[in-house]
């Protein structure tokens, strides 16, 4: 949903590494790949590095200083061609794709005189891409590029994210997430949840307020918790209205406020409902279920049932405080999602101790760790 600083980082560090590569050419003539020097075998194979290879193209009168690419060179290809004003740069990382080579005998090119066993495969969901052959990358659920020959030539993270694609490969713009989500779940008992939720709270609900008022809260709660989780949480995959259903359990207690002085034991329904909410907040510090959500979803359901449930007034004076706590609760609402959302976009935070709130590591491995390092090895 935005170009993560860390990501961006890691892919960057990547394609530095990756122009300083050079197409290894084993001696066997069994194949060839494109691979760092450490990764070259100097015995069983030749690295063919620019501009120290009796095969070096020029540029502007000069040697190339990066290269060489396995099956890939500006000499030979046609489509597109490497003429002026349009010449390849010297950084390999910018070279396009060549989808047509000249006919002829590469011999004298040993990085195209070979069988390629390696091309970009994206793995995971944090834009790792690695030079791979293409049974290691069905191996690890990866996306294959057969037509690409470098990983600076492939957009990782627009293959896995999937749906629309992005309008800048290089940025992520998929905000629809953030509601997207909400309709989605992680399997047949997850999905059965939610429906008996629905079914009983949920439906209760829009009988007591309506269903547009109940449709509102619903989707801004969930919302807003996707946002909170995407904020603390921004490299784990999540789907599900975890924070929706917060936010209606917030509904209730809001209705019990509204209705405090007709009923005979408001504190008796009180502690009940504190009682289930605690135990499901405590149920969140378990591994795999998003604490931000739920709390986020809770709070915002809060501000918004004061801001949409109907109430009843008692008095001219009640009805004017209703009413201004009406303008009130929207414009708290308004405020937490707008600072939700300039700290997400513009301000992102990386909280260490955060992730105590989602789950308690009662053991070392208790807890998965969502950092990035982790999530990429």
């Amino acid at each position: 949903m935005r170009q993560d600083q860390q990501v961006h980082s890691f892919i960057s560090a990547k394609r530095e590494k990756e122009k300083h590569s050079a197409c290894c050419v084993r001696n066997d003539k069994s194949g060839c790949v494109q691979t760092s020097e450490e990764e070259c075998s100097s015995t069983l194979a030749v690295w063919v590095k620019w501009p120290h290879h009796p095969s070096t193209p020029m540029l502007a009168g000069n040697k190339r200083q990066f290269g060489s690419v396995c099956h890939q060179d500006p000499r030979v290809c046609e489509q597109p061609a490497s003429m002026e004003p349009h010449e390849w740069p010297d950084d390999i990382t910018k070279w396009p794709i060549c989808t047509k080579n000249s006919a002829g005998n590469y011999t004298n090119h040993l990085h195209m005189d070979c069988v390629i066993t390696g091309r970009p495969c994206c793995i995971g969901t944090k834009g790792r891409c690695e030079i791979t052959s293409r049974e290691y990358c069905e191996f690890m659920r990866g996306y294959f590029h057969e037509e690409a020959t470098l990983c600076s030539q492939v957009h990782c993270m627009d293959d896995v994210c999937g749906l629309l694609p992005f309008l800048n490969p290089e940025v992520p713009d998929q905000f629809y997430r953030l509601w997207l989500s909400l309709f989605l779940h992680a399997g047949i008992l997850h999905c059965l949840v939610s429906i008996c939720f629905q079914m009983t709270i949920l439906r209760d609900l829009e009988k007591l307020a309506g269903w547009h008022r109940i449709s509102i809260i619903y989707l801004l709660s969930g919302i807003t918790g996707n946002l909170a989780s995407a904020i603390f949480l921004p490299y784990r995959a999540e789907v599900g209205p975890a924070g929706s259903q917060f936010g209606i359990l917030a509904c209730l207690f809001v209705e019990l406020f509204q209705s405090w002085q007709i009923l005979a034991r408001p504190w008796r329904a009180f502690f009940k409902l504190l009682a289930v909410v605690l135990f499901l907040f405590a149920f969140g510090l378990l591994p795999w279920i998003d604490n931000f959500a739920h709390i986020s979803g809770f709070i915002s359901g809060f501000f918004l049932s004061f801001a949409f449930l109907p109430y009843i007034s008692f008095g001219k004076f009640d009805l004017y405080r209703k009413r201004c706590q009406i303008i009130v609760f929207q414009l708290i609402f308004i405020a937490l999602f707008s600072g939700l959302v300039i700290l997400f976009y513009f301000y992102p935070i990386k909280c260490e101790w955060c992730e105590f709130l989602t789950c308690i590591p009662f053991t070392d491995k208790f807890c998965e760790k969502y950092d990035l390092d982790a999530q990429l090895h």
